[in-house]
């Protein structure tokens, strides 16, 4: 009943701005320069401005670059800005891991926020999980460098995406867009634009999407029953053929109400339904002498007996097939509503109020060891006997006779012999999470010839359950212990067991506000200030083998922490722009568990050049920053020896050793404060236009990050040694697009090609501990650098009839660059993931 109260609240704001409307103008405009590059609108200040007019390094990508480029969420972002990475992380729960400025970003603990936020329509995306989805209509995508913390607030030190849909135009029309492609690619998209009726107009959007996976599965065909479970999601299924499959429906509809030209209120829905199945997962090594080559020689009688070796690729080079007997269709819901109303109270005042509710429901398994699930053999059962017998008896066991030596493992075999027979992951997650968020913004605009001022304040809250199933594991991996709970009955039957489910509810409040104030013609002066006020609840629950253990209730985090930001712009001419600034932002704290995190500050100096030359024929864009990541979070898992390091010692003193060791197996996942990062470098972004029809661009981003101060515990699990990984130096992207006159009444020839470039990326704090005796893993160390190829060519406005239609032929990744994105690694299994092969086909676009 609280938050039915809530969702009027939200919309009864909306409601009263409706009430004060009055008759003044409501306008948008984008001028094109004749012959030259056109200008680009942007909210990155939460106002329409001139990308050129904004002292923010910020990239937009344009409707016709989206396409040509077919990104068609976060995940496809990879480069085309300068500086940004992004890949999905381990576990198949459509998480994009981002890197911006040397800082990178996850957010795939339960209850910690991440350093890159995505906004859809001005709403800020709070659950990470499942945040790779797809959205009809996207009209256009910022990407937003550097701390937001003034006006976009918390949880974007490193930077936001911003995401924003049209709204409906009030033209009647309708658009279906078709592609065939390899992999037996099909891609439906339709757009109905209704005509206006009186005050109202709206569109609806569908896309089917459907891709078959470019992995085959050696292990397809196994059996998964989860029924056991009473969450919703949870049910019977197969592991599938292809991995890497996409199988998404997507739903958008937007409404619009315009009364006036002051007013008017737009309703955005959207949903996107995913059944694909996670990217394949390739096995690349293991340490066979851990555990002085006794618990080594249980992983080769496993992957020997199974024919593991035959799947795997220690050159960490994209294989054709791998063994993911684990993983089941991924489900995924994403959905969200908004309510928009904006009023132009005078020539000078705007104000908008946006009221927002999102759910996100996930579930999705993976192998997140490249080999999971196997058979549980003799020859397995065996090692362990024999590993069993040396650990209990130590170096007495090999001064024994035969006979008793003999005799000794027999009195051992009949524990490991029971489970010959069973399935058996080595490193596996079925993660699961519902999460749920409400928020009401309000923003006032005011300008004038001196001064613009932009304020508002926010009401967010969120609350979110994740782990496994409800009553089962979430990561199960093997610790050489005959009852494992890696350990399946040959059925599939998962068990309710060893259950690790956290509980998390947030609540934020903040007020902001931001004036630039023009002293002269040519020089203003920028100050913004938020202060937030943050509070968190969490629980953990937990068991061992169906026995319940104490639910954990962490103390409330509460925290009110202000952000700044102060500058100077400068414009020498009205094609000009020389900006300095220096801002702050945080990642709120929280709680794992009992385990305190402190909120990850950031500052940040930069200085910027935005100027049009040659008659706005060419443009060039170019920042250079220094900001220091205080605090800086990363996540951890208690599959990882080293990661599980730093954080025993602090579970002990919270619980004592019996529990922390228990509870080590149940967190699966955890926030370590990795001390300080300080990164400098530069971006730079040019784009011209020395033809007509031609356009030439390129864009290069450089990040130096190096860690300054590392806590002990850090600093000793990583034996001395902690590199900064996972975030390239240097990126970049070069595109070239050209159009034709008409050939044949109104037809064209449009021609696009980009290229991004990234260049190789340490994957390990340090690679003494990652690297064993054999040189198992070496390959997986660095990614090498990599060049990525994109291309379009299409046939633009024949006339058929009264519509107009586009045919198109492209291509992604035409290199077929099979280089992985992502290495996990553990003694137990190091394992890569990678972005999609080559792809290819045709697009047939009919507008009416």
């Amino acid at each position: 009943m609280a938050f039915r109260v809530r969702n009027v609240l939200l919309g009864s704001t909306a409601l009263t701005i409706a009430s004060m409307a009055a008759g003044q103008a409501y306008a948008q405009t984008s001028i094109d320069t004749d012959g030259g590059l056109a200008e680009i609108v942007v909210t990155a200040q939460k106002r329409e401005q001139s990308l050129q007019d904004v002292p923010i390094a910020v990239t937009a990508i344009t409707e016709d670059s989206l396409e040509a480029n077919r990104i068609f969420t976060v995940n496809d972002l990879s480069s085309f800005a300068p500086g940004l990475t992004v890949a999905p992380s381990a576990g198949g729960i459509s998480t994009p891991a981002f890197t911006i400025r040397g800082q990178q970003s996850f957010g795939v603990v339960a209850g910690s926020d991440k350093q890159v936020s995505i906004y859809i329509d001005g709403v800020y995306v709070s659950s990470p999980r499942g945040s790779i989805f797809q959205l009809p209509d996207i009209q256009r995508l910022e990407v937003l460098r550097g701390p937001q913390g003034t006006l976009f607030g918390r949880n974007a030190t490193a930077g936001a995406v911003s995401v924003t849909t049209r709204d409906p135009s009030g033209d009647v029309g309708f658009k279906v867009k078709g592609t065939y492609g390899n992999l037996n690619a099909t891609r439906i998209q339709a757009t109905l634009d209704t005509p206006q009726f009186g005050p109202f107009s709206a569109y609806v959007s569908f896309i089917h999407d459907y891709r078959r996976g470019d992995i085959e599965n050696a292990s397809a065909g196994l059996a998964w029953d989860r029924t056991l479970s009473p969450s919703g999601f949870a049910r019977r299924n197969k592991s599938p053929r292809w991995l890497g499959t996409i199988k998404n429906n997507s739903y958008f509809a937007a409404v619009k109400f315009e009364p006036s030209d002051s007013f008017k209120m737009v309703y955005k829905y959207d949903r996107n339904d995913d059944k694909g199945t996670p990217e394949g997962t390739a096995f690349i090594g293991y340490d066979a002498s851990l555990g002085g080559g006794l618990a080594g020689g249980v992983l080769t009688a496993l992957y020997a007996s199974n024919g593991s070796f035959d799947y795997m690729v220690p050159d960490a080079q994209r294989p054709d097939i791998v063994q993911n007997g684990w993983v089941t269709p991924r489900y995924q819901r994403v959905s969200g509503h908004s309510l928009t109303a904006t009023w132009q109270a005078t020539d000078s005042i705007t104000v908008k109020n946006i009221a927002a509710y999102r759910k996100a429901i996930v579930f999705a398994t993976s192998s997140i060891d490249g080999v999971s699930t196997l058979n549980y053999t003799q020859p397995v059962a065996d090692a362990q006997t024999f590993l069993t017998a040396v650990s209990v008896l130590g170096a007495g066991f090999f001064a024994l006779p035969p006979d008793q030596q003999a005799a000794t493992l027999a009195q051992f075999a009949p524990i490991f012999d029971a489970n010959v027979g069973k399935r058996i992951n080595v490193i596996a997650s079925g993660a699961s999470s519902i999460a749920e968020q409400w928020s009401d913004e309000i923003q006032v605009n005011y300008t004038s010839e001196k001064l613009n001022i932009t304020a508002g304040a926010l009401w967010f809250h969120s609350k979110d359950e994740a782990g496994g199933p409800i009553g089962m594991e979430n990561t199960t991996a093997f610790d050489f212990t005959p009852n494992c709970s890696c350990l399946f009955d040959p059925s599939g039957v998962v068990p309710l067991a060893n259950e690790g489910r956290y509980f998390n509810k947030a609540t934020s409040l903040a007020a902001y506000a931001q004036f630039e104030y023009r002293f002269t013609d040519t020089l203003e002066f920028v100050a913004g200030a938020r202060i937030t006020h943050d509070k968190k609840t969490s629980k953990f629950r937990w068991d061992v083998d169906g026995d319940p253990r104490p639910l954990i209730v962490p103390p409330k985090y509460t925290k009110t922490k202000p952000n700044f930001l102060v500058g100077v712009n400068w414009t020498p001419n009205s094609d000009t722009l020389v900006y300095g600034k220096w801002s702050n932002s945080f990642v709120s704290g929280g709680s794992t568990a009992g385990i305190e995190f402190q909120p990850e500050t950031a500052s940040s100096f930069e200085a910027g050049l935005k100027a049009d030359f040659l008659d706005k024929r060419l443009r060039t864009n170019i920042a250079l920053y220094h900001v220091t990541y205080k605090h800086f979070q990363q996540p951890g898992s208690t599959t990882s020896p080293t990661s599980t390091a730093t954080i025993l010692p602090i579970l002990t003193g919270l619980y004592g050793a019996g529990i922390a060791e228990e509870l080590v197996g149940s967190i699966s996942t955890f926030v370590t404060d990795s001390g300080t990062l300080k990164v400098k470098g530069f971006e730079a972004e040019v784009t011209a236009a020395p033809a007509k029809g031609l356009t030439l661009g390129g864009s290069v981003g450089y990040a130096d990050s190096k860690f300054t101060f590392v806590p002990d515990n850090v600093l000793s699990a990583w034996l001395g040694v902690f590199l900064t990984r996972a975030r390239p130096d240097w990126t970049g992207a070069v595109y070239g697009t050209y159009e034709t006159e008409p050939l044949v009444g109104d037809a064209t020839l449009n021609f696009r090609v980009d290229a991004t470039y990234t260049s190789s990326i340490l994957q390990t704090s340090n690679p003494v501990v990652d690297v064993y005796p054999d040189g198992s893993n070496e390959a997986a160390v660095r990614i090498p650098s990599k060049w990525l190829l994109n291309g379009r060519i299409a046939l633009r406005h024949i006339a058929i009839g009264g519509a107009d239609a586009e045919l198109a032929l492209w291509g992604k990744n035409l290199t077929d660059n099979k280089d992985p994105n992502f290495i996990l690694f553990t003694p137990l299994a190091t394992s890569a993931n990678f972005g999609p092969s080559r792809t290819y086909g045709v697009d047939l676009t009919i507008q009416f």
